[in-house]
């Protein structure tokens, strides 16, 4: 019993260490770590490898195929043949005999090489240009992992912000609540200003309490984005960039910076040689080939014969396919092969039109977030103003607890307010390199 109970504490000590353990990751860091462990990352990654082992698998019919065959038979009923009594000196006769012994064995081994063929060198450049839009997909999924992780990477920046701005007023009111009791024992001010000040406190720790939630959970989500434990504690390093100066009016777009672009040319050159494929199947294709191989045989009464004389045979050649009539099979696969090249044509147009779209759309974005944030700013140092003037006017007794408790939570949430709008304009930023094709 002392044995289990010693492996049980030390299980629980396995399990708090690894709930303990702390990591510290800049914005850098995050996403390079990211790369290594996000799962779409690593399966992305895997296609490419996939993509790279079916170009090896086109190539290999371009290699010698080589096959060695052995067998060992007993014919234990000779064929019969019919032959002219002339051999046998018997004239206009025919006579029934049997050739052969019924042990045989044989070995070979044959070589067949494609030495020409049209379809599979378009195959092969087809295999390798499938590789790139494996590629092409695994960087557009590493464009969305790195985007998602700065936004998870800032989410959890603004939670903690806005948790540190709501315990320092938390600790201005319970400042303010000791402030309020003496003045109310000393006679100066009523219950009632006594009972507003605890109401505060007691709806910001309220509040308090669900921004840790929000800042635990939004640190559980950047872990979980990034592919790693989600219990393990987490400390950023990387500050939320306070001034982000972008001209709009310099912000020029390339439609091949956009993947979705590069993919749709990419689909069309696959669609290209596709056809063209099609087109030298009309050509012939010419094969190489050599077999070597060896008999031995023996009686039935003399099966320890086997294998004591070899009689050799040998062949090489060439072979040449011609195509001549395949019910316009590949007249059908060529007309639909056009369909796909114009049905493509049509989706990067429309592609082009929404990335067109989408650009117009996070530039508006991004200048309606910067005015927000200047208002914001504007706002927090009224309240600011607003929140001292009240604070000195009460605690000279011209003014009101309810006006100094309004004040105080409007300079919180004016605080709060522009921290968001900080992370708003952050947001739209990224959003609009995204959609510029620069992320």
């Amino acid at each position: 019993m002392r044995n289990v109970a010693t492996i049980i504490l030390i299980l629980f000590s396995l399990v708090g260490l690894s709930q303990d353990k702390e990591i510290s990751l800049s914005l850098s860091e995050a996403i390079d770590l990211a790369f290594q462990k996000n799962t779409q990352i690593l399966n992305s990654n895997l296609d490419i490898q996939y993509a790279k082992t079916q170009v090896n698998e086109v190539k290999a019919q371009g290699y010698p195929q080589i096959s060695a065959n052995t067998d060992i038979s007993n014919t234990f009923k000779i064929p019969t043949q019919i032959i002219p009594g002339d051999f046998i000196g018997q004239p206009g006769t025919t006579i029934p005999a049997q050739f052969g012994v019924p042990f045989n064995a044989n070995a070979s081994v044959g070589i067949r090489q494609l030495l020409f063929d049209g379809t599979f060198f378009l195959g092969l450049k087809a295999a390798s240009e499938f590789v790139k839009i494996s590629e092409l997909n695994a960087k557009s999924t590493a464009t969305e992992i790195k985007m998602g992780i700065i936004k998870a990477y800032y989410m959890v920046l603004i939670a903690d912000k806005n948790l540190i701005e709501l315990e320092k007023s938390y600790v201005n009111m319970l400042q303010l609540q000791e402030e309020t009791k003496a003045m109310y024992t000393a006679g100066i001010l009523e219950k009632l200003d006594v009972d507003r000040i605890t109401l505060a406190v007691s709806n910001l720790e309220i509040n308090i309490n669900s921004m840790k939630n929000q800042a635990i959970l939004s640190k559980q989500l950047l872990l979980n984005s990034i592919g790693i434990d989600v219990n393990q504690k987490l400390i950023l390093t990387t500050s939320l960039p306070s001034e982000i100066n972008m001209d709009l009016s310099l912000s020029t777009f390339n439609p091949d910076d956009r993947i979705e672009i590069q993919l749709l040319n990419q689909q069309q050159r696959l669609n290209h040689l596709d056809l063209k494929r099609y087109k030298v199947g009309y050509m012939p294709s010419i094969y190489g080939n050599f077999s070597y191989g060896s008999s031995t045989f023996a009686s039935e009464d003399n099966f320890s014969d086997i294998g004591a004389d070899w009689y050799g045979n040998g062949r090489y050649g060439l072979g040449l396919s011609v195509p001549l009539f395949d019910g316009f099979y590949k007249k059908s696969k060529m007309n639909q092969i056009k369909i796909k090249i114009e049905q493509t044509e049509n989706y990067k147009n429309q592609a082009l039109r929404g990335v067109s779209l989408e650009i117009n759309q996070a530039k508006i974005n991004y200048d309606d977030a910067q005015r927000t944030l200047n208002i914001q700013q504007n706002n927090k140092q009224l309240a600011e103003y607003i929140y001292h003037t009240t604070a000195i006017k009460f605690k000279e007794g011209i003014g009101s607890s309810f006006e100094l408790i309004t004040s105080d939570n409007d300079l919180t949430q004016s605080k709060i307010n522009y921290l968001n709008a900080l992370y708003s304009l952050n947001i739209a930023h990224i959003n609009l390199e995204k959609a510029l094709g620069k992320l």
